[in-house]
């Protein structure tokens, strides 16, 4: 968790006991909703990233030309939106794979299509018709990345990308 998600959350407790306190129950029920599914985003997300990054690394001990960054925090847009989140590049001499994810957090952000949670980018440089666009959906259970196809993501999806990174 960085420094900035660190004061929204404090702030974000401090707001649902100032409600609580005022006996704002609707407020208190939104901050709540909004926290819980602030927890599902940053969860999910960490998730998808930190997959990415373990199959980097795994492809660098046959690659160990491979190189890998992280930026966070990082702002990309989707749509009209403006997503905050983390970005993650893979690189092998040219050929790049970035991986970014986040979600809206301000009301000028805008919103992400398809009532998603968040949102996440697999960008191929020169390679576009293996770009993935996800979405955080709502699942019975718990919440999933899918793509624009509606496909789950999982594992063997991530190390798809990999490989076609490290063997294009």
């Amino acid at each position: 968790m960085n420094e900035l998600d660190s004061t929204w959350q404090h702030l974000l407790e401090s707001a649902i006991q100032n409600a609580e306190v005022s006996g704002r129950t609707d407020i208190v029920e939104y901050l709540r909703l909004k926290a819980s599914n602030d927890l599902l985003r940053t969860t999910a997300t960490r998730w998808l990233l930190d997959s990415f990054l373990e199959a980097a690394f795994e492809a660098a001990r046959t690659r160990p030309a491979l190189k890998i960054e992280r930026d966070e925090p990082y702002e990309f847009a989707r749509g009209s939106g403006r997503m905050e989140g983390s970005r993650l590049i893979i690189s092998l001499g040219v050929r790049c794979l970035e991986v970014r994810a986040g979600w809206p957090r301000k009301p000028s952000s805008g919103i992400i299509r398809g009532n998603a949670l968040a949102a996440a980018d697999v960008v191929h440089f020169g390679l576009l018709r293996h770009n993935s666009l996800l979405s955080l959906t709502r699942g019975d259970t718990t919440p999933f990345w899918q793509d624009g196809d509606k496909h789950a993501v999982d594992l063997a999806f991530i190390a798809q990308h990999i490989a076609l990174l490290v063997e294009a």
